[in-house]
């Protein structure tokens, strides 16, 4: 979702379009119409498309090509004991970051940081992209930086929001 494409059909120049992908996870297609791309890497994006043109009966052997001109930003929302409050955009090509790397990538903890009690707030998508519930994790960032717990990470979404009180001294 929000993404921004440019496919081209070879040999079909109408069939240009430029476009950002909808919050339905939906493109419009010249001659086809909308057709849900959610999901879909770019290969399995191009053929979907390949054969959605087949079977409507449009091409009888279309070549697309589909790049993706912009990405949507991917944002973590950062509050509390931290040197930079405030949004965080994950870079383009990444899915998920360790919330260690998160927290050193946005400035690092201020001083009076509660380091082991870090809340993580993250809400769960139907397939639709409607929220269905929220959900709020504990996760000792402390142990996880040390070493203390290095077999374990906690991943970092796009969308989470991340707490971290103060400690009491």
């Amino acid at each position: 979702m929000g993404d921004k494409i440019r496919l081209i059909v070879r040999g079909e120049p109408e069939c240009t379009i430029d476009e950002t992908i909808t919050n339905d996870g939906t493109i419009n297609l010249v001659h086809i119409g909308d057709v849900y791309v959610l999901g879909l890497n770019k290969k399995d994006a191009t053929d979907f498309i390949e054969q959605e043109y087949k079977s409507n009966l449009i091409f009888s052997r279309p070549q697309v090509a589909l790049t993706i001109s912009k990405y949507s930003e991917r944002v973590v929302f950062l509050s509390g004991s931290v040197n930079r409050k405030g949004p965080y955009i994950f870079p383009p090509e990444v899915e998920a970051m360790n919330i260690v790397e998160v927290i050193a990538r946005a400035g690092g903890f201020s001083d009076i940081a509660r380091k082991n009690r870090v809340y993580v707030t993250r809400t769960f998508f139907d397939e639709n992209g409607v929220p269905q519930n929220t959900q709020t994790y504990e996760v000792d960032v402390d142990a996880l930086s040390s070493g203390g717990n290095s077999k374990k990470n906690f991943w970092i979404y796009p969308g989470d929001r991340i707490e971290v009180p103060e400690r009491l001294i």
